[in-house]
């Protein structure tokens, strides 16, 4: 709690040189990935139609099996099927679901997906089922941004542009970053004391100091 006061200071010392361009300064851009690795997963495309009598836990209901449950439910069309020597057309429902599986999996989902295909039209209870292969993913989580990271990486920069220069750096005399706009004294505070959120890419002014 002693160190409080000095935080604090700290803070408010940022806070009145925040956004003052000097007349002499230095401004760098970091950047961090936030890739989560390989794909090691393929996304399938599962569509299931259905008439209007049907609702969710009748279509999952049908989906046994398959790996398929209402977290994978990605959304609900209807649309109008018209029928050759039919005169009034049908209202149909178009169930979309999302289903990750491994690669080395990919052989053994289509089976099964292609097995419960026919079974559901063996059925003739005015559903159908198709599906496709939409791309791959990575299961990794994308790695988390660090603010703290990207201002050490931008002070460093800016150091050795200075040097050049026959320079120092100084302040910091403003940030912005491409998804936040301009970053507050209170939002680093924030990300100094361990906030999850924050920009991958950081733009920051310097105030450059002649030696």
């Amino acid at each position: 709690m002693r160190k409080l006061p000095l935080i604090t200071a700290f803070f408010v010392s940022l806070s009145l040189t925040f956004g003052q361009a000097g007349s002499n300064s230095i401004t760098v851009t970091a950047s961090q990935s936030t890739a989560s690795g390989q794909p090691d997963q393929a996304v399938f495309n599962v569509q299931v139609t259905s008439g209007l009598d049907s609702g969710l836990d009748d279509v999952i209901a049908v989906l046994q099996g398959s790996g398929i449950s209402a977290a994978n439910f990605q959304g609900l069309n209807s649309f109008l099927n018209t029928l050759p020597g039919v005169a009034s057309p049908t209202q149909t429902l178009n169930w979309s679901f999302q289903l990750a599986a491994p690669l080395a999996k990919v052989k053994d989902t289509i089976t099964t997906l292609s097995s419960l295909q026919a079974k559901i039209a063996a059925l003739n209870n005015g559903l159908a089922l198709s599906f496709s292969i939409q791309g791959t993913q990575s299961s990794a989580q994308p790695a988390a941004c660090s603010l703290t990271g990207l201002l050490a990486s931008a002070q460093t920069q800016a150091q050795n542009l200075a040097v050049g220069a026959g320079a120092s750096v100084g302040n910091i005399l403003a940030m912005s970053s491409s998804t936040t706009g301009v970053i507050s004294a209170v939002g680093l505070a924030g990300a100094l004391l361990g906030a999850s959120s924050s920009p991958c890419i950081l733009t920051v002014r310097f105030a450059l100091v002649r030696d």
